[in-house]
């Protein structure tokens, strides 16, 4: 299985009230394999969440082309 990385951006933005707003993104790319094995397109939208173990991450895909699988 192709394994992706993980980019992080930070960024600052002041506020009105003075205090700066701190942000972090974590962007990551899906394997071409499985984004044609589901169909995604534009539409497709993927829920997150933990494992049963500390380092596994469930992802399910939603409104793929065809359908849930």
């Amino acid at each position: 299985m192709p394994k992706t990385t993980v980019s992080v951006t930070e960024s600052t933005t002041p506020n009105p009230d003075g205090e700066d707003y701190h942000r972090t993104q974590y962007r990551t790319t899906i394997p071409k394999d499985l984004a044609e094995f589901f169909d995604m397109d534009g539409e497709t939208t993927l829920e997150w969440t933990v494992g049963n173990a500390s380092n596994k991450l469930e992802i399910t895909v939603h409104g793929s082309g065809e359908g849930d699988r």
